[in-house]
């Protein structure tokens, strides 16, 4: 997989860490799921919210991509869209 992360963020709106970093090691790692938690994405920045991570990337067809998900939630780590049909498209 050749995915790079051009930025992330997880949070809330003015409570925001970056965690760039964190998202390309998971980018990179063998198993694709991400689970977005206060633990997998290092901290909880905004006690009590419900946060969103937001992922700027590039895949490996050189495109710009951007993903968002909701704590709780998981996403695939892969360049192709996935998903039910009627159902968003995740990406990442």
């Amino acid at each position: 997989m050749t995915i790079q992360i051009q930025s992330a963020t997880y949070g809330v709106p003015g409570l925001l860490i970056d965690v760039t970093e964190r998202v390309q090691l998971m980018a990179q790692d063998l198993n694709p799921c991400v689970v977005i938690s206060n633990e997998s994405m290092g901290g909880d920045p905004a006690v009590g919210h419900l946060k969103q991570l937001r992922v700027q990337y590039i895949g490996s067809d050189g495109k710009s991509q951007v993903i968002e998900g909701s704590e709780g939630s998981t996403v695939l780590l892969v360049d192709q869209p996935h998903g039910l049909p009627r159902m968003p498209q995740w990406r990442v």
